[in-house]
């Protein structure tokens, strides 16, 4: 069983705002990180050490100290478990995947540090010098550090006043012993700057998909909204080429394989699925990578039939799936000017955009 602290008691001075409480999508940054913890079988408690006077549920917060290390121990103090994750409240973007990987390694070699090989020179002044140093021989560090909450203990017991720490990993190697070394994500930023709060990790995908519009097609389904129309499009699932669309738009974004390769056509499984469900497994492919979704753009190509009063609908359904607010999916519908085979109603096409961190 594992415990987890958030260190949230920094002052963002190098950001020269507040990171924390600044918004993210839907959320704020820290709100983000807390988030990623919820809904975990192993993890009993989610301490919170921040100064700040604002409400998360399901969270104990306790106040911080002067110092980070100050705060890891307010936070070391709560907790109950037998490990304890200690993770940066300014890394939103952990992963599932990372945070199981550390607590699988913890387990099995009693901690785990994530780390990532330096891909950029690093140089060293020495004096009026610079020198360039191999990188090979150099690494960074990440959270979630885990340990045993005893051993960690332990070691902030036997802090000196003049151990100038950066990490909890330097303190546990110090005073108890080695650590384990996971290999950790490119995604799993710190926050430091406000580009970082704005900018960073932001992704656009694009999806798009056409379907044959008949008088043997499927009843017409757009948006997961049923239309009223003398043709249907002809395809494998039940055919709603929004959705479609809408789900290769949010696998790009999430550098993902595209519904061909997740749900091809040639699998009876899939024969008239339901596009909806299919979605909502998208959406928990994203979930798992701990990928939010910003928005979503959409736009319908179709001669007949008009859907201009059918995309409020469709907006709608596609927010609930995706739970996003209403504002943040668009549809719009478009002809092609009685051009080429979507001319006279003979096929539909979809052009999706979407924007994810």
């Amino acid at each position: 069983m594992f415990d987890v602290i958030i260190v949230a008691a920094g002052k963002s001075l190098r950001a020269k705002t507040d990171k924390l409480s600044a918004s993210h999508g839907e959320n704020t940054v820290l709100g983000r990180t807390i988030e990623v913890f919820r809904n975990e079988d192993q993890i009993k408690n989610i301490i919170l050490v921040t100064d700040s006077q604002g409400e998360f549920f399901g969270v104990k917060k306790v106040p911080g100290g002067k110092t980070r290390s100050d705060s890891v121990l307010c936070g070391l103090n709560e907790v109950e478990s037998e490990f304890v994750l200690i993770h940066d409240g300014a890394r939103p973007f952990l992963s599932k995947t990372l945070l199981h990987n550390v607590m699988s390694d913890a387990l099995l070699y009693g901690s785990s540090v994530p780390f990532l090989p330096l891909t950029d020179t690093l140089k060293k002044r020495d004096g009026d010098k610079v020198i360039t140093e191999n990188r090979e021989e150099y690494f960074s560090v990440q959270t979630p550090q885990c340990f045993p909450t005893a051993k960690i203990k332990e070691a902030y017991k036997k802090r000196k006043e003049s151990d100038y720490l950066f990490d909890d990993s330097e303190l546990f190697e110090k005073y108890v012993s080695p650590v384990r070394y996971t290999e950790g994500e490119a995604q799993n930023k710190k926050i430091t700057s406000p580009f970082d709060v704005f900018g960073y990790n932001t992704r656009i995908g694009s999806g798009f998909d056409v379907h044959e519009l008949n008088e043997n097609g499927k009843p017409l389904v757009l948006g997961g909204v049923k239309i009223p129309f003398e043709k249907g499009l002809v395809a494998h699932s039940d055919g709603d080429v929004v959705l479609h669309a809408v789900m290769d738009a949010l696998l790009s974004a999430a550098n993902e394989r595209d519904i061909g390769v997740l749900f091809p056509d040639i699998d009876p499984k899939y024969e008239n699925a339901d596009s909806g469900k299919l979605l909502q497994i998208v959406k928990g492919i994203l979930d798992e990578k701990n990928v939010k979704i910003n928005n979503v753009s959409v736009t319908v190509i179709a001669q007949k039939p008009k859907l201009k009063d059918f995309l409020p609908l469709m907006q709608r359904n596609i927010a609930k799936i995706l739970q996003l607010c209403d504002e943040n999916v668009n549809l719009t519908a478009t002809t092609t000017e009685n051009l080429g085979i979507i001319k006279d109603g003979n096929a539909i096409a979809v052009i999706a955009l979407s924007s994810v961190m």
